[in-house]
């Protein structure tokens, strides 16, 4: 391997092979992590559940998602749902107000206009009778043994399940950009299964989560985070794993995964993970561990977006640049090779070339404008992660 030309290439050189390793020791962890899950034993116990379903303009999934939890094979009286309509300006109320079975609460007429998913959320779980509850999206679908697999992970000192979600295959199987999706969060469900095998969970998805009533309440909620627009899924987790005293626990087998629709084009697709990324800085005090290793992965990809110019203005010999691309793709085939294989998704493999090479700037543009905070999501706009004040034409946006 060639020698560095200067000063300059010395220190480029150094971070790059820096990055890399511990990009690699990340990855090995989150691998081993997943290595050490486990199905629990089958469990005849039947709590009382609810299923809380937070909605907004989703009058053309709602339909499909309710019949999905009205099909459980969990027993009937055992469980309730729990549709909060956030101020819909479509038939979503309508529509769930006449499913048989199903309780509709309307934010807009208990606590005045919301426009936030956490307050949502909240008044569905202050509304429960239920000793678990399970959440997922209005656009998502469950298996029939949803509720059944999930509650089987409750074993006495589990206060929270995550569930494996992933990106259904539109009609006619996977495009390229949707493929793209669908692998990308694949390897994110196994970041998020990983770092729970470790014992040191990092991130959930609100799509598929179960948690205990009463931690819910002694973690606080989302008190204190209403206002931010994302994050009902990650940051509670992080309050759960902080507070201490309850395990939790990552359901992964078929019958405890749900299904989500990819996002309607590119630009909502980014839109989608800017949200996500825009939780990023509360990470900085909730999870050093996990903002570290996020501003490693972000710092890795940026520098291999410059590669080809650090090459060409002789800042960095051909000869680095290969050896860091081969160590980067040599640790996230193994973590491929990893979720591909333990989730059933062989069909996602014809989708890596594509993802190797838009990957790193895919996470370049959605890490920066993530810590911005600047998105806009169900008719709302956010800065810097936080709701600005509801639009004229929303419940809330008169006088």
């Amino acid at each position: 391997m060639n020698g560095c030309a200067g000063p300059t290439s010395c220190w480029l050189a150094g971070l790059l092979v820096l990055c890399v390793f511990l990009y690699a020791a990340g990855v090995a962890w989150f691998v081993a992590g997943l290595r050490r899950l486990r199905t629990p034993a089958t469990s005849r116990a039947c709590p009382l559940v609810s299923v809380i379903v937070a909605a907004r303009d989703e009058e053309a999934n709602i339909g499909r998602c309710l019949g999905a939890l009205l099909a459980q094979t969990y027993p009937r009286t055992q469980y309730e749902i729990i549709v909060v309509d956030d101020g819909s300006r479509d038939r979503t109320a309508a529509l769930v107000g006449a499913t048989p079975g199903v309780r509709l609460l309307q934010t807009h007429k208990l606590q005045g206009w919301s426009g936030s998913k956490k307050a949502a959320l909240s008044l569905g779980v202050q509304a429960a009778t239920g000793q678990i509850i399970l959440t997922t999206d209005a656009d998502c679908l469950v298996e029939p043994g949803w509720i059944r697999a999930l509650v089987a992970h409750f074993e006495p000192d589990v206060g929270m399940v995550v569930g494996f979600s992933q990106v259904d295959a539109p009609h006619g199987g996977y495009g390229l950009r949707a493929g793209y999706e669908a692998l990308d969060f694949l390897l994110l469900m196994g970041c998020i299964g990983g770092s729970i095998g470790q014992g040191h969970p990092m991130a959930a998805s609100g799509q598929n989560l179960a948690y205990r009533r009463a931690v819910f309440q002694a973690v606080g909620g989302y008190a204190g985070l209403l206002q931010r627009g994302s994050g009902d899924d990650v940051l509670l987790l992080q309050r759960v794993r902080r507070h201490g005293g309850w395990r939790i626990a990552f359901a992964g087998e078929p019958p405890a995964r749900a299904v989500h629709p990819a996002a309607a084009g590119l630009a909502a697709l980014l839109r989608q993970r800017i949200r996500w990324a825009s939780n990023a800085p509360c990470q900085i005090r909730l999870d050093p561990l996990f903002f570290g290793y996020m501003l490693v992965t972000y710092t890795l990809n940026v520098l291999v977006i410059l590669l080809p110019a650090l090459w060409a203005a002789r800042w960095l010999p051909a000869s680095w640049a290969c050896t860091v691309l081969a160590g980067k793709w040599a640790a996230e085939a193994a973590m491929q090779w990893q979720t591909i294989t333990a989730f059933g998704r062989r069909e996602l493999w014809r989708f890596v070339p594509v993802w190797l090479v838009l990957q790193p700037l895919h996470i370049a543009i959605v890490g920066a404008l993530g810590c911005l905070g600047v998105f806009r999501w169900k008719g709302a706009t956010h800065r810097w992660g936080r709701r600005c004040a509801p639009e004229p034409d929303s419940p809330g946006g008169q006088g």
